[in-house]
């Protein structure tokens, strides 16, 4: 299998945390003087308490090699891959953080480590502006050839992935529990769909059920993994903002999304922004920012062409009668009230609601709750 066993067997004392997981590998130089060590041994290392040392005599019974060839054979079997921090597949930006997880589990591809990725996140609780500008950053930049990694969380998270299936492109998305467990569980089918399209991937190993305590750690990975962090949107207290913390102390470019100054999801954007983030009002901008448009020809041209269909897109005439445009034009993405819609058309309601339906099946509108409408 090209397992390092005892790699593994020191990822699964998950409780120790990463920082001493790795500083036991840099005292011991390898990790199986971890798994024989004795306990006096351990007690010289600086930093390994009581607690640290009873975590690991516990995790290595006297038949624990054995147990250990057994659960590598599990995992074969479940599809889930166990990448040592010292193989060569271990994401190579990953490797360079501060507190690198030991090891990676991971279901479907990693991607490989030559292309660009971008880190998209958000709050759970989020605006339609925030929902539709994440699915679209994901689709345009995975179109041109950039991994979106997130963490598959509901809202923000979860629109950068599906933008990035939708379009056919790459994505990682970063678990806060064992990558045999879905959470949250509503989100089994783009699981699915993200497992055909990348991978899901974990330092937590297989069985671990989520944990508050979990998720900053979670997010150290997310913001790892990639060479820019954009924040789409985040209250003034969001847990987001935690990880534009630890991509700065990773040396990461952090982006943000400007919001509605009356929008108390846009409060954390634009506090980003003032303190120096850099605005990323397009996915141009974020292109820019990894300074894509100077690595080929050939992605020159991907993004030129994007950006002919994003003009394009923006005038629709040739597929909208008249009398469409006249509402498509009110329409905006932020939601708009359909009596607010009859207002500004000066139409009647019947009317509207038809060419609204139209609209919708063209691909041109999105309905929301409410009778509420927006651009797609």
């Amino acid at each position: 299998m090209g397992v390092d066993i005892f790699m593994y067997w020191l990822s699964t004392l998950y409780k120790l945390g990463s920082r001493k997981q790795n500083l036991l590998l840099e005292y011991f130089g390898v990790p199986h003087k971890i798994f024989f060590a004795e306990a006096e041994e351990l007690r010289m290392i600086s930093g390994i308490t009581e607690h640290n040392i009873h975590t690991i005599l516990k995790g290595r019974g006297s038949n624990q090699i054995d147990q250990i060839d057994q659960e590598l054979h599990m995992l074969e079997r479940m599809g889930i891959r166990f990448i040592s921090k010292n193989h060569h597949d271990f994401p190579k930006l990953l490797k360079e953080i501060p507190d690198p997880p030991v090891g990676l589990y991971s279901i479907g591809t990693l991607p490989p480590a030559n292309m660009p990725k971008v880190s998209i996140i958000g709050s759970r609780r989020c605006s339609e502006y925030g929902l539709t500008t994440a699915q679209r950053f994901g689709d345009a930049l995975a179109k041109q050839g950039t991994i979106i990694v997130s963490g598959m969380a509901r809202g923000i998270d979860s629109m950068a992935h599906r933008g990035a299936v939708d379009s056919g492109g790459l994505t990682i998305a970063v678990l806060g529990c064992g990558v045999d467990i879905c959470y949250p569980a509503e989100n089994r089918a783009l699981r699915d769909r993200i497992i055909k399209c990348g991978c899901v991937v974990s330092e937590y190993p297989p069985g671990i059920t989520p944990h508050a305590s979990h998720f900053p750690a979670r997010n150290r990975i997310i913001s790892g993994l990639s060479q820019v962090l954009v924040v789409v949107e985040a209250g003034k207290k969001s847990g987001t903002l935690i990880t534009v913390d630890q991509a700065l102390e990773q040396g990461r470019d952090v982006m943000a999304v400007p919001g509605n100054i009356t929008n108390k999801y846009s409060v954390g954007t634009n506090d980003l922004i003032k303190q120096g983030a850099y605005p990323a009002c397009s996915h141009d901008d974020i292109l820019h920012m990894l300074n894509t448009s100077n690595t080929s020809n050939r992605v020159v041209n991907v993004v030129n062409d994007i950006v002919k269909k994003d003009k394009i897109s923006k005038k629709p005439t040739c597929h909208i009668a008249p009398e469409e445009k006249l509402v498509y034009d009110v329409l905006d993405f932020e939601p708009i009230a359909f009596d607010e819609i009859i207002i500004k058309t000066n139409s009647q309601p019947q009317t509207i609601q038809y060419i609204l339906t139209t609209l919708e099946l063209k691909g041109y509108v999105q309905k929301l709750p409410g009778m509420r409408y927006t651009r797609r």
